[in-house]
């Protein structure tokens, strides 16, 4: 059971707590106790492990079905309806790009400022894994045309088929870089960006 009463944490308690934060805040899902552990620089899980039963036992977390959730938010969050543009290719580019009269609940958190300019896809494929997004996720994309080089963004090739990947420039080269080993990237002439990830929605 949760304390009444926050405990106050110790650093390490609070380097914890801070990258589970910073981790929902970015991806808009809790980590496993695995990825604390790689984020943290913690070779073993048992200890973040520990350090998490901590932070519950003095009220700043608590675990639901298996997930990290955080204490004290609100039991309704507020959310906003953001339109479900289509299926997009993670993996091989597809010629199509499905469309959608559909549109999805989000935490009106995640998006912030950017609501109004957000839309979300469904992913097929794989190619993303490494980033953390799979087959079957839907992603949250902010609507822009240009992008930097190291961010994620679902883009239109010049001979019409879209795909989710990251974006690399270098030397006046553009690469579209999977984030999964069985995949190799991809070097374009011409593409058109249709926007960057800025979060997943994820059901488990």
């Amino acid at each position: 059971m949760v304390n009444r009463t926050r405990q106050e944490l110790t650093q390490r308690q609070k380097k914890v707590l801070d990258a589970v934060k910073d981790f929902i805040r970015k991806n808009g899902y809790s980590p496993t106790i695995r990825q604390l552990a790689g984020i943290l620089g913690i070779p073993s899980p048992s200890a973040v492990f520990k350090h998490l039963s901590s932070i519950e036992k003095k009220g700043y977390l608590r675990k639901e079905k298996g997930e990290i959730k955080l204490a004290g938010l609100p039991s309704v969050v507020p959310r906003v309806q953001v339109p479900l543009a289509g299926l997009v290719p993670a993996g091989d580019p597809k010629e199509a790009f499905d469309t959608s009269d559909e549109a999805v609940d989000v935490p009106e958190w995640m998006l912030g400022r950017k609501q109004g300019n957000v839309f979300c896809v469904q992913i097929e494929g794989k190619s993303m894994v490494d980033a953390y997004i799979d087959d079957g996720d839907r992603v949250l994309l902010e609507r822009t045309n240009t992008a930097s080089s190291g961010e994620m963004v679902v883009a239109v090739l010049d001979d019409g088929s879209i795909t989710l990947k990251r974006l690399k420039l270098e030397n006046g080269n553009v690469f579209l870089i999977p984030e999964n080993p069985e995949f190799k990237p991809m070097q374009v002439s011409e593409l058109k960006i249709l926007g960057r990830v800025i979060g997943v929605l994820r059901k488990y």
